[in-house]
């Protein structure tokens, strides 16, 4: 499971800017808010006649393959850099 995020910000007319966020510690406090969407996604995917264990499943398995991620995005004088590890 990914266990921080990075996101930095570069201006070219500016100083960079670097914040840290650690994976875990926001999961946790979102995690009332995790509990009803999972109960909700489940009863609508039983409601569709979808199997939820299996979309689970699939999620835990796109999150855990998160770690290594790394998206650039460069416009006009900005430059954002995310990255998960």
């Amino acid at each position: 499971m990914p266990q921080l995020m990075t996101v930095r910000v570069h201006e070219k007319q500016g100083r960079p800017f670097r914040i840290w966020i650690p994976v875990l510690p926001v999961l946790l406090l979102l995690s009332p808010l995790l509990i009803l969407a999972v109960l909700l996604l489940a009863l609508v995917g039983l409601a569709r006649g979808r199997n939820p264990i299996r979309a689970f499943t699939g999620t835990w398995w796109l999150i855990t393959g998160l770690r290594g991620l790394e998206v650039d995005v460069v416009e006009d004088r900005t430059a954002v850099r995310i990255s998960i590890t």
